[in-house]
């Protein structure tokens, strides 16, 4: 079978300016640099020729969901941007057989002008579709990405959330052959998300061919059959997904302890750190075999936020969650997160995990509404504890994933 996506040695690369002196001059510096200019005394800048991408080679085969992992500035933006036709490689080819929808970053294929319903004409008129064929699914498209009531407002009036839900349902239903995702997604609502994953997952089924970009490596994991890691423009593995979402777990996971994360401003709310403790409340890199821990989260919160529930999940390493606590008692109304820092600390006492590797999810979300933060992929490191035997009967391997110490009544008879 002929590949439906076709990169051969694909490379692209700016050229970066730099001035050759300070960039800070005094006014009497900056009036000489124009005086002189005309006459060749200026400033020079220097070239510096900078490879976003360098030699990729892959295919995608028909029907396949193919991710594409790696750190922000791997080169994954701009490989999609090459895919969807919007910049041109400097050197190599990337073909692909079918017409393409992309979903690439709010406000791709939409003229903020227009409204909804204008633009679900207009964006799928530009990947080749008639206005028959658009008609036909356009009730389905409104339906999906529910926004109804706003269809015959200009978009530059729409929330993020709405943005992305609406251009995401125009993507996954109209008719194009390949369609490409990038981490927009993670603008819209937990539950809009799981919506999209499971349309992307009949979209497949159908036939359809799906190139998805995410940093979510239980996304990726749930949704792709083959994957490619990025690596500074370069590509580091490409294959089973299992393997190469691995490979950046390894290279990516933050440690267990002191974990701090930039200030943002921009945010209403935000974690400060996640720490991983031990039963002195140290924060350590791992825990020993049975003994007491906690997670300390430190957050702030910029302005009151209605409805808001912090929440902390543990994965294994599937990408599986096997656990989830919230600071709400959903019995309760929820209150309103007022503004300030907090310090909340997770006691898990004698629930315990098996020896191993697992990663910690944390998420600060208004139900309905764009999570305000979410830090995926902290290490939780469990040592194991030499006297520990169960290997001897469980033939090396651990089963399941709690090591919680449970008391057995046992009576002979009826």
């Amino acid at each position: 079978m002929k590949p439906v996506i076709q990169v051969s040695n694909l490379s692209k690369s700016y050229q970066l300016s730099h001035q050759n002196k300070a960039s800070y001059n005094t006014l009497k510096d900056d009036f000489a640099r124009i005086v002189k200019g005309p006459f060749g005394g200026g400033i020079q800048n220097e070239k510096e020729t900078f490879w976003a991408l360098k030699d990729i080679n892959f295919e995608v085969n028909q029907g396949e969901v193919f991710g594409i992992v790696g750190k922000n500035g791997s080169g994954k933006s701009t490989l999609l941007k090459i895919l969807s036709r919007i910049v041109d490689p400097t050197t190599g080819a990337a073909i692909i057989n079918g017409k393409i929808a992309s979903l690439l970053e709010v406000g791709t294929g939409f003229h903020p002008e227009l409204t909804g319903r204008e633009n679900i004409y207009f964006n799928g008129s530009m990947i080749g579709m008639s206005k028959k064929e658009i008609s036909s699914k356009f009730d389905e498209i409104v339906a999906f990405s529910g926004v109804e009531k706003f269809l015959d407002t200009p978009v530059k009036f729409y929330s993020s959330g709405m943005f992305v839900r609406l251009a995401f349902s125009v993507a996954a239903h109209l008719d194009s052959e390949v369609l490409i995702i990038d981490e927009v997604l993670s603008v819209g609502d937990i539950q809009f998300q799981k919506r999209s994953l499971n349309k992307m997952t009949s979209i497949a089924k159908e036939g359809r061919t799906i190139l998805f970009v995410s940093h979510s490596m239980s996304n990726v994991k749930q949704l792709c059959d083959r994957a490619l890691l990025l690596e500074k423009g370069k590509v580091k593995f490409v294959g089973e997904t299992e393997f190469v979402t691995d490979q950046y777990l390894s290279k990516n996971m933050f440690p267990g302890s002191k974990t701090g994360f930039k200030n943002n401003p921009d945010k209403p709310a935000q974690f400060i750190s996640i720490d991983i403790c031990n039963s002195a409340g140290e924060a350590v890199d791992a825990l020993e075999q049975d003994e007491p821990w906690s997670i300390v989260l430190k957050y702030k919160v910029r302005k009151s936020l209605s409805s808001t529930v912090v929440a902390l999940e543990i994965l294994n390493n599937e990408s599986q969650p096997i656990f989830m606590t919230t600071d709400t008692d959903f019995s309760k109304k929820i209150s309103p997160l007022e503004p300030g820092e907090y310090k909340a600390k997770i006691d898990f006492g004698g629930l315990k995990f098996v020896p191993g590797s697992f990663y910690i999810r944390a998420s600060i979300q208004s139900p309905g509404v764009v999570a305000h933060d979410v830090r995926e992929n902290i290490l939780l490191r469990v040592r194991q504890n030499d006297q520990d035997v169960r290997l001897t009967y469980f033939k090396g391997k651990y089963m399941g994933y709690l090591s919680t110490k449970i008391e057995w009544d046992i009576k002979k008879g009826s």
